[in-house]
C-alpha cells in the first residue's frame, strides 16, 4: 500500500477510535442516512413509462429496507446472533446494491433520447447495469462464493459497458439530443395540440346620454329635411327644451 493511502487510513483510525461507540455509530448512521436519501431522491420525479415508475419504486424501496437494516446491524451490536446477524449483512447488502442499479436504471430511462440508436443504448445500458447487480450481489447471497476467473472477467467487461453506455448517454444529452422531458408538452407523441388562445378584444366605450340624444336629434333633422334644398329654414326641434345646434 502506497504511504498516502496508508496515512488516510490511519487517520481515519485515529479519528474512528476518538468519536467512540456512540460517536461512531451515529456517525454511521448518519452517513448510512445520506446515501440512502440520495438513492431515493435519483427515483424521484415524473415517471415517463411503466418500466420508468417500476425502477422508481424498486429503488426508493431498496433503499428504505437497506437503510432499516443497517441502522439494525449498527445498533444492535453483537446481541443479535452470528446467524441472524450474518443473514442481516447478506440481506442489507443486496438491497444496497438493488438500489443502487435502480437509481442508476432511473436517472438512464429518464434521460434516454429519441430515435432508434437511442433507445438502442439505454436499452444496452439497462441490461448492463442488471447484469453487473446479479453478478456483484452472488457475493452476498452466496455464503463463501468463489468464482473463476471467468466470471470476473464477465462481471468486469459487463461493468465497463455499463460505464460506457452511461457516458454515450450523457453526451447525447449534452450535445443538442431531444428528451422527452425537454419538449413541449403539446409537442409530445400522444396529446393533442391545442389552438393558440386569443386575445380578449376590449369591449367599445359606453357613450353619454347627451351624445346619444345629439345623435338621435341629428337623424331627426335630416329626415324632416326638404328635399327642395331649403335647408336653411328653421325647423323645431323633435326634442322639446333642447336648442338646435
Amino acid at each position: 500500500m502506497k504511504r498516502p493511502a496508508r496515512t488516510l487510513l490511519l487517520r481515519i483510525t485515529i479519528v474512528w477510535a476518538g468519536l467512540g461507540q456512540a460517536g461512531a455509530r451515529i456517525l454511521a448512521s448518519t452517513a448510512g442516512a445520506d446515501a440512502a436519501s440520495i438513492l431515493a431522491l435519483c427515483c424521484t420525479g415524473p415517471a415517463i413509462s411503466a418500466a420508468h415508475r417500476a425502477a422508481q419504486a424498486t429503488g426508493i424501496i431498496s433503499a428504505c429496507s437497506g437503510l432499516a437494516a443497517g441502522l439494525y446491524l449498527i445498533w444492535s451490536g453483537p446481541t443479535g446472533g452470528s446467524v441472524l446477524q450474518e443473514g442481516i449483512w447478506r440481506a442489507a447488502a443486496v438491497l444496497w446494491i438493488a438500489a443502487a442499479a435502480a437509481a442508476h436504471t432511473a436517472l438512464t430511462l429518464r434521460w434516454h433520447p429519441r430515435g432508434q440508436t437511442g433507445r438502442i443504448i439505454v436499452a444496452g445500458t439497462v441490461l448492463c447495469t442488471g447484469a453487473a447487480a446479479e453478478l456483484t450481489a452472488n457475493y452476498a447471497l452466496v455464503p463463501g462464493f468463489d468464482p473463476a476467473r471467468g466470471y470476473l472477467r464477465a462481471l468486469t467487461a459487463v461493468l465497463i459497458l455499463d460505464v460506457l453506455g452511461t457516458i454515450v448517454i450523457m453526451l447525447m444529452r449534452r450535445f443538442g439530443q431531444p428528451f422527452p422531458d425537454a419538449t413541449p408538452p403539446h409537442t409530445r407523441p400522444g396529446t393533442r395540440t391545442q389552438p393558440p388562445r386569443r386575445r380578449r378584444t376590449s369591449q367599445p366605450a359606453h357613450r353619454s346620454p347627451v351624445r346619444c340624444l345629439r345623435t338621435d336629434r341629428a337623424m331627426a333633422l335630416s329626415r324632416q329635411a326638404s328635399p327642395s334644398g331649403h335647408h336653411g329654414d328653421r325647423i323645431q326641434s323633435p326634442l322639446p327644451g333642447l336648442p338646435i345646434v
